[in-house]
């Protein structure tokens, strides 16, 4: 076979392609394309199911706030138990103070100081954030003092602080 031809008549001509195979099978990539995308079509366009969402705002069922009391509850029995140290159990409360707070707010605040707390100033959660700060300020001495050396850590009893953390669940307006 030529690859250059000098003249015209010199040229070989090729037999005639066959492209019923190939066409065939493009017809059927398409197909089987289309059929996916009628599914695909079909499934989206179907209503979402509804799903259970945990209310949040001034609509919050009461049981959110029985499962922060039971979170409270469970540390002063651990305390009571023998399970949970003195100072544990003021961690854990605080711990739990912070949570809510952010559950409530919708903001991170489990790792904020007081004086983190006192630069927030948060529209409808200002009230919340000011009790969340009185919380905390009121368990630093028992949480972080030593309670041989400071009267008001040692002062301070487990179901007292349980107490200032159940006041702030029922006080806070969301």
């Amino acid at each position: 076979m030529r690859v250059v031809a000098a003249d015209l008549n010199e040229l070989d001509t090729v037999g005639e392609l066959s492209l019923t195979a190939p066409l065939l099978a493009a017809l059927m990539a398409c197909l089987l394309a289309a059929a996916v995308l009628l599914v695909a079509a079909v499934v989206l366009s179907r209503p979402r199911r509804a799903t259970a969402k945990s209310a949040r705002g001034a609509h919050t069922h009461a049981t959110d706030k029985a499962e922060w009391r039971k979170r409270i509850d469970e540390v002063t029995r651990a305390y009571d138990a023998g399970e949970l140290s003195r100072e544990e159990a003021f961690v854990s409360l605080a711990q739990i103070a912070r949570e809510f707070a952010s559950f409530s707010s919708g903001r991170d605040l489990v790792a904020s100081t007081l004086t983190d707390l006192a630069v927030q100033r948060a529209g409808s959660a200002r009230e919340g954030l000011q009790l969340l700060r009185q919380t905390i300020e009121a368990l630093y001495p028992p949480e972080f003092a030593d309670a041989a050396v400071n009267s008001r850590a040692r002062g301070v009893e487990v179901d007292e602080a349980a107490g200032w953390v159940s006041n702030l669940v029922e006080r806070w307006r969301r």
